[in-house]
């Protein structure tokens, strides 16, 4: 998870990407905030609990709109699975911020927070207080009465809309396009979109992290490369992770052929050293072969 975190963060920490976020997934499609017009925030937030021991809460990004006559602050968490206290840590991120204005005498401005659900099934878990408490509990039936309710908002990023996914104009869009032809197993379609990307390293290990194909990986410095000489779209990067795939695929089948050679001969009775010579293998996998057969 350390790195799905990392590699969501560094693409969102964008000033462009961050904004685009804001401005289609919470101002629905209105482009209030600008690039310029933000600053990056603390991610960690410390307090004191009610023994006086210092804490702190840590969110993934953050960021102020920073013109003061439309101050906010906007936080972002990453989900690639569901947590069902989400909402709780929700809660306390945004106490932070709020108690932090408290503490510097500020004047209360709003603290929005934007869950991200990467995953492939829509978030199921609670999106608010009282969802999140024990039904079965004998109070149950007067949660509604005093107990605070706050919710969450959460966008479930595989299941966006064509209509929505078109607003963003920044490298989410990618990221947004990938992961509904990902769920929709439409991922050819992919090498379609010519958009031209902006933070192309950034892009490419979001797509490593979340394929788990190594391709992205294998065939980065080359794509950086040609990044370095003109625009990179997915039609660029499909391409070169294809050419890797069918490389990787030449060296897979003479492995195979290899281990099925090397059986062939235990099974003849050869010793590890021919074995060894006729297909190159490792001692240790002889060994290992020699096992399984024997």
């Amino acid at each position: 998870m350390a790195e799905k975190d990392l590699s969501e963060k560094l693409l969102e920490d964008h000033g462009d990407v961050f904004a685009d976020l804001i401005n289609v997934l919470i101002f629905q499609g209105e482009r209030l905030l600008k690039e310029e017009d933000i600053l990056d925030g603390p991610t960690a937030s410390q307090y004191k609990d009610a023994g006086e021991r210092l804490r702190e809460h840590v969110r993934d990004v953050v960021k102020y709109d920073k013109r003061q006559t439309t101050m906010a602050v906007f936080g972002i968490e990453n989900q690639s699975q569901v947590d069902h206290d989400m909402v709780f840590r929700v809660m306390g991120y945004d106490y932070s911020s709020y108690r932090r204005q408290m503490d510097l005498g500020e004047q209360r401005h709003p603290v929005f927070t934007l869950v991200l659900n990467f995953g492939m099934k829509q978030w199921d878990g609670p999106k608010d207080v009282i969802s999140a408490l024990d039904p079965t509990h004998p109070y149950a039936k007067y949660y509604s009465t005093a107990v605070s309710n706050p919710a969450i908002y959460v966008v479930d990023v595989a299941f966006l809309s064509k209509e929505i996914r078109e607003k963003f104009t920044s490298d989410f869009r990618i990221i947004a396009e990938y992961f509904s032809a990902v769920r929709e197993h439409r991922e050819e379609e992919l090498r379609y979109n010519r958009q031209a990307m902006r933070h192309v390293e950034e892009v490419l290990d979001f797509f490593r992290v979340f394929s788990r194909d190594r391709r992205f990986e294998e065939c980065k410095p080359v794509i950086l490369r040609e990044a370095k000489k003109g625009a990179v779209n997915m039609c660029t990067v499909m391409d070169y992770a294809e050419k890797q795939g069918k490389i990787e695929g030449k060296i897979e089948g003479k492995r195979e052929q290899a281990l099925e050679t090397a059986m062939e001969m235990i099974r003849a009775g050869e010793g590890p050293d021919k074995i060894r010579r006729y297909t190159k293998l490792s001692e240790e996998k002889i060994r290992e072969l020699q096992k399984g057969i024997g």
